[in-house]
């Protein structure tokens, strides 16, 4: 069975069809994960580096495919393995976004990573560095260049990240320690500006050092931050954010827990904004009785008072603690409890009220015991989760061989116009063209689409995409009769993704027997399937039939019964299909038709033979005709042959057929002469014979 699978990408939602996969594959807690790229999601379990208490932060491709996740110590390739100099970030597993992970803007920097990092409370470290990571690295593994770069010291264990109005380049916010100061930092494609835009704002945190826990959060257009204040201050702070100046402002404060959380437990800590937001949720964990609460607020009116009336008790959950709360690219909310088996969802986060659907401990995620879940979940940049604000990007549509190639750009909103190069030579104005390639190949497509808004005149999109060709990728299947392995591999194609039905994602494997193997290769916005059958081949046939006799003077044939064979090995060194004996022996053949060889075997007997005595005989020492019996090979159930003098005395006897006269009488040579000789013998029929006659003894 051989099968090539050509299928489409093309997406029924918009919003789907859209949306960005840098957020689609997810590691968090002790070795477990989500991976969206399928529907419904699927859990990851078998991640050993995933380790952390609280935050991570991960970055997928444009495919959705991992390629580094980060628990602020250790980055972890997608292989699952430590990346190249990528232990000893200066980050914590105990913090609450310990990290964030953001791609350094512009075309010329693609594969270039800003991991930035911050320390926990009651740590000595919480220091806010950078580390530098180049996916252009170790063959695309990646390899963390610079390290633990210094930007300032002692900020709370919250970072957050949004892109800046211009949809490229990215702002950070951090919380400085003892004051009320927000930093806002810009990352653009020149590189981290060291200047940070300060806000004063809110509250001042400082005393006990858990009082900085809890998490910063902003929405999905930018333009709304949530602080989220632990154990003492028990508060969420609710500001506005401009993404175009990095000014933070209008704090607005409320407290969802009606009464002070007992002192060892920390209240409020993780907060997400529904997809649309107009609703806030806010997890906390106030008493051993009433230990985990997920709230909800209406916060469309933006005053304190009226957000705080809003307040729905969504879900209280016992013994459990609640953790961090965190969009996903499916626009569902999941919630994280510390040492729990599974994470909960809240399924229609638009909707206020128990209608938002909230499902507790829907996805198992392994054994209670092995506390897969913590209270962490990973931190992303939420302008991810815009798909109406995304930078200006382009998928193709259809097959990944068809000739002409369709293309779809990711949103049409503030464009003026584009200005199309298919890499083929050919150009287009049309926003969603179509361009037929004459050959199959590597094409470098370039966009420029030019627009209105404070990014400037235009944005350039490079991608390099494949039309491939029609033709097999593993080639024919395989008949053998033995498990072999066969070595399967495919090409390196620019910015694919590729998966074996063994989960391998290289781009070869070892077949292990018989079976299908296949390989599913994805790049920019098309798959290609291709299955491979190793099939058992029958053994080639023969047949010698069975065991049998043989006589003298009437040989018999050998015939294999298989005249097409690669080749023939007898016992006798004979090479034909069929061979001629007329002796007793055990033979054998060996056949071969590529790798297969078979073999078979048959006993051949003295038979049922007419008994054959020479009238003379010369021992002289010459080997030729030196004794005197029963010619060839007969099988006898009784046998007595007598040979006398011309005196009549007995001077040989034997009941042996295989005994012969040899022309001596007691160790003496007789004379030449003639012999008298009598045999009686009873055939394997049982029929007795007697004979007589008489010998030449010639020396």
């Amino acid at each position: 069975m051989k099968k090539i699978i050509l299928s489409s990408c093309f997406l029924i939602s918009a919003l789907v069809l859209f949306a960005q996969k840098e957020t689609n594959t997810w590691f968090f807690g002790k070795g477990v994960g989500l991976d969206f790229n399928q529907n419904p999601v699927v859990p990851i379990r078998n991640s050993g580096l995933a380790d952390s208490f609280e935050g991570l932060s991960c970055v997928s491709d444009n495919n959705g495919k991992i390629m580094f996740y980060t628990n602020g110590l250790n980055v972890v390739n997608k292989l699952d393995e430590i990346m190249r100099n990528g232990t000893g970030l200066a980050g914590d597993r105990s913090s609450t976004n310990n990290t964030v992970i953001v791609p350094l803007p512009g075309t010329a920097n693609k594969g270039i990573y800003y991991i930035f990092t911050t320390g926990a409370a009651l740590q000595e470290t919480h220091d806010f560095r950078y580390s530098i990571v180049d996916m252009n690295r170790e063959g695309g593994l990646g390899e963390v260049i610079s390290k633990n770069i210094p930007i300032e010291d002692t900020i709370f264990e919250k970072i957050a990240a949004v892109r800046h109005c211009n949809n490229k380049d990215f702002w950070i916010v951090i919380h400085k320690w003892n004051t009320d100061e927000y930093h806002a930092y810009r990352v653009t494609g020149a590189g981290l500006d060291i200047t940070p835009v300060i806000s004063h704002t809110g509250l001042v945190i400082s005393g006990y050092e858990n009082n900085e826990i809890g998490t910063l959060k902003f929405n999905i257009k930018g333009d709304k931050l949530v602080s989220v204040h632990s154990f003492l201050q028990d508060a969420v702070e609710m500001m506005d954010f401009d993404i175009t100046t990095g000014i933070i402002s209008n704090p607005i404060l409320f407290k969802p827990n009606a009464a002070t959380p007992s002192a060892s437990f920390p209240g409020v800590y993780g907060a997400e904004f529904s997809p649309n937001g107009n609703l806030l949720y806010v997890s906390a964990n106030n008493t051993v009785t009433d230990a985990s609460v997920l709230y909800q607020f209406d916060i469309r009116s933006n005053v304190p008072a009226t957000i705080l009336a809003s307040k729905q008790i969504i879900s209280v959950n016992s013994p459990w603690d609640a953790g961090s709360l965190q969009l996903g690219p499916d626009f569902k909310i999941y919630m994280a409890m510390k040492d729990d088996s599974s994470l909960s969802v809240i399924e229609k986060p638009d909707i206020y009220g128990t209608g938002c659907d909230f499902r507790f401990n829907k996805i198992y995620m392994g054994p209670l015991l092995g506390q897969p879940v913590q209270s962490g979940l990973p931190t992303f940049s939420q302008s991810y989760f815009d798909t109406t604000a995304n930078p200006y990007d382009f998928v193709r549509a259809g097959n990944c061989n068809d000739r002409s190639v369709n293309f779809k750009i990711n949103r049409l909103s503030g464009i003026d116009s584009v200005k199309w190069n298919f890499g083929d030579g050919q150009q287009s104005q049309a926003i969603q063209p179509t361009n037929t390639y004459a050959n199959p190949g590597f094409y470098d497509v370039n966009l420029i689409v030019y627009k209105i808004d404070c990014s400037g005149l235009y944005d350039t999109i490079n991608r390099r995409i494949w039309v491939a060709d029609k033709s097999s990728l593993l080639g024919k299947d395989t008949l053998s009769c033995n498990p072999i392995s066969l070595d399967l591999s495919v090409d390196m194609i620019d910015g694919a993704n590729y998966l074996w039905n063994t989960g391998y994602t290289g781009t070869n494997i070892k077949t292990s027997g018989y079976g299908n193997y296949w390989v599913e290769i994805s790049q920019n916005g098309c798959i290609l399937k291709d299955t491979i059958e190793v099939k058992r081949k029958d053994n080639p046939f023969v047949d010698l039939g069975v065991d049998t006799t043989v006589c003298l003077f009437k040989s018999i044939i050998l015939k294999t019964g298989n005249t097409v064979a690669d080749s023939y090995t007898w016992s006798t060194g004979e090479t034909t299909p069929v061979i001629k004996v007329d002796k007793p022996a055990t033979y054998y053949v060996t056949l071969k038709e590529a790798d297969c060889v078979a073999s078979d075997t048959v006993l051949i007997t003295a038979g049922d033979c007419n008994v054959y005595l020479p009238s003379a005989f010369t021992p002289n020492n010459d080997n030729l005709n030196e004794d005197f019996g029963v010619i060839g090979y007969v099988t006898v159930q009784y046998y007595l042959m007598r040979i006398y003098s011309k005196w009549g005395e007995l001077i040989f006897s034997s009941n042996d057929i295989t005994n012969k006269w040899d022309g001596k009488f007691k160790g003496k040579n007789m004379p030449n002469g003639s012999y008298l000789w009598t045999l009686t013998y009873v055939n394997r029929s049982g029929r007795k014979f007697y004979e007589q006659g008489t010998v030449m003894l010639i020396r």
